[in-house]
């Protein structure tokens, strides 16, 4: 009877571009990672290779856990992305300010919460230290329009904002991760990223007055 042995062309995860040997030919390996010496050619040629992990391996036809691969063409691609992303964002924060609110006294020295044109109508706020933005803060506006008076706090990193869930005993109900009981703890939130059950600052309060 025919014998069969499964062979494995190793691909670019974006485009499908195939790996190629020394001389221009589709690489065959008979397993999904990469022998050491086609790893380094292939980062010193440009590709991006992230370690897949041997131990969720299960033969040569199992795809969990395999290397990871990305040609050079895709990662200036998405370097270009990521460039222009930051661009776009490092422009939406250095528009003007038209309204800062020093908040030093509940979140350390040199912190603030400032607002650009417009952003008041949004209930939006930047968290700022000494000029640096960290994050923001926005009240969470509901499907029809209207705003709650929960708050979403954002942390930012690398040109894309990161929702930062509220922490147990700083969240606006039981079960709303996602939502702040004010502006000021969601800010708080944003500056010093606290676990998640971390104790209420001091100055916090659950009385209407602070919900802000």
């Amino acid at each position: 009877m025919p014998s069969f042995r499964l062979v494995v062309i190793p691909q670019c995860g974006s485009c499908a571009a195939a790996v190629r040997d020394e001389h221009g030919r589709e690489l065959l390996l008979a397993e999904r990672f990469l022998p050491a010496e086609v790893r380094q050619r292939l980062e010193s040629d440009g590709w991006s290779v992230a370690a897949g992990d041997r131990r969720l391996n299960n033969g040569p036809h199992e795809m969990i856990g395999e290397d990871r691969l990305r040609c050079p063409g895709c990662v200036a691609r998405s370097q270009a992305a990521a460039a222009a992303a930051q661009a776009r964002h490092d422009a939406a924060l250095a528009q003007p300010r038209v309204k800062t609110v020093d908040v030093s006294a509940r979140l350390g020295a040199g912190w603030t919460l400032t607002q650009r044109a417009g952003d008041a109508d949004q209930h939006y706020w930047l968290v700022e230290h000494e000029g640096t933005v960290h994050g923001s803060v926005n009240r969470y506006q509901r499907k029809d329009g209207t705003f709650s008076s929960g708050w979403e706090a954002h942390f930012f990193s690398g040109g894309h904002e990161w929702r930062l869930d509220a922490i147990s005993s700083c969240q606006k109900l039981h079960k709303s991760s996602f939502l702040w009981s004010s502006r000021d703890l969601a800010a708080w939130g944003v500056a010093h990223r606290p676990k998640y059950g971390a104790a209420r600052p001091a100055w916090a309060t659950r009385t209407a007055a602070s919900i802000r």
